[in-house]
């Protein structure tokens, strides 16, 4: 059987990035074993197109959890700017077989990603959902 978690993540552009990763460190060993895949997406407001410190610190992290980065578009213009401020990261070793795309609705600043992962079988009986946040 295979477990998959579905992680959504938002961490607000003026958050301390300590005070962020050490509490998502926490929650991933929540959920975190050899036998899950965990999904991971959201608007991190790292911005990936640059080298800088906090997506060092962020990769760093997810890295000790098999977890890599897939997004290698832009995903906000703003002002004539673009940004790579949303991401998704995955498991690449357990799942070869993908393919993201941008989807640019028009509603935000802010562009979809979406991720087609291929040859993976889930179960049909059981569907579970699971919330986590911790508070300030």
């Amino acid at each position: 059987m295979c477990t998959i978690f579905i992680v959504t993540v938002y961490r607000s552009p003026t958050g301390n990035i300590d005070y962020f990763l050490n509490n998502f460190t926490e929650a991933l060993n929540h959920i975190y074993n050899n036998t899950v895949d965990i999904i991971l997406y959201g608007d991190f407001n790292i911005n990936y197109l640059n080298d800088n410190q906090d997506k060092q610190a962020l990769n760093s992290l997810l890295t000790s959890y098999s977890l890599y980065s897939i997004i290698d578009f832009p995903t906000r213009s703003f002002n004539n700017s673009q940004t790579m401020i949303d991401n998704i990261f995955i498991n690449k070793f357990r799942n070869e077989n993908y393919l993201v795309s941008p989807l640019i609705n028009g509603l935000s600043d802010h562009d979809a990603q979406v991720l087609s992962l291929f040859n993976i079988i889930t179960p049909d009986d059981t569907n579970e959902f699971y919330s986590y946040k911790k508070n300030q």
